[in-house]
């Protein structure tokens, strides 16, 4: 009976550990969870960026950073707002990244 017991709490614990999900680290310092956006069919867009929360940020640098563009791709960010810059898309407001890693 104690052995029983043993293997259940053993393969509670054994599954337990693995439905855990990694999250891979980032080496941007105070990043916030966010994945690219393909806004291409809408007039005037390109790639953005989807925060948690829903909403859409248009970067006016994200070809500074060497990452493979795919839709829906996790990333971690930092920015700073840009409103001297303007666009047509018109999805959300314009940002300058500072830091941009993969998740």
């Amino acid at each position: 009976m104690k052995v029983n017991k043993l293997i259940i709490i053993l393969s509670i614990i054994i599954i337990g550990f693995a439905s855990c999900k990694s999250v891979k680290p980032t080496t941007c310092e105070n990043a916030v969870p966010a994945k690219l956006k393909n806004m291409h069919g809408m007039d005037g867009c390109g790639w953005g960026i989807e925060l948690k929360n829903g909403q859409t940020l248009e970067p006016v640098n994200l070809n500074a950073f060497e990452i493979e563009k795919k839709d829906k791709k996790k990333i971690w960010i930092t920015y700073e707002s840009a409103d001297e810059y303007h666009s047509i898309c018109m999805s959300g407001p314009m940002i300058k990244i500072k830091c941009l890693s993969e998740r």
